[in-house]
């Protein structure tokens, strides 16, 4: 059973963000399961299980017990990040066949800047954990920052900047 600590670490799946990082995940698990809806749902509670265990870790030494489940929530993170990464750039191509016209062009960039925003995010906790465990150590700082990372608001915060971003590698406007 979760704490009530590493529930308010990593939000929970009622927020759109994190269900589409579950969809995505359930969708891999369930092919690498062959079908097996129940077997998939399994690992994908473990997975987040794990994320929200080292969401709440105290900053310290990371132990051997601890050190595996840094390792899959780092490789999960990875994962996520990429995902994001190929989602956003397939909008944005996507939205450059069509005959442009600038609101088509305005609004492929708004579409493109929440996977964008959620790339982002999941590679900077991607980076932390990495960071974690090259060194076996959590610092306080590293944790309040996994923490943010992992949490919608910060997704939210990264979605202007990353709007502008998208918008100036298309251009809508010309």
């Amino acid at each position: 059973m979760p704490s009530e600590r590493s529930k308010r670490a990593v939000p929970s799946s009622k927020s759109t963000f994190r269900r589409a990082d579950r969809t995505i995940t359930f969708v891999v698990l369930l092919a690498s399961a062959r079908g097996d809806r129940a077997e998939a749902g399994r690992e994908l509670d473990e997975t987040e299980e794990i994320m929200r265990a080292t969401a709440a870790a105290p900053a310290g030494r990371i132990g051997q017990r601890s050190e595996p489940r840094w390792v899959e929530a780092m490789s999960m993170l990875g994962f996520r990040a990429s995902t994001w990464f190929v989602i956003c750039a397939l909008v944005l191509v996507g939205g450059l066949l069509p005959p442009r016209t600038e609101l088509f062009g305005y609004l492929t960039v708004t579409v493109a800047a929440f996977p964008a925003a959620l790339c982002v995010s999941r590679e900077t906790a991607h980076a932390i954990a990495r960071s974690v465990l090259r060194r076996g150590l959590l610092t306080e700082r590293g944790r309040r920052w996994y923490s943010r990372a992992l949490n919608d608001g910060f997704v939210v915060l990264l979605v202007l900047p990353l709007w502008a971003v998208c918008a100036a590698a298309v251009q809508p406007w010309a």
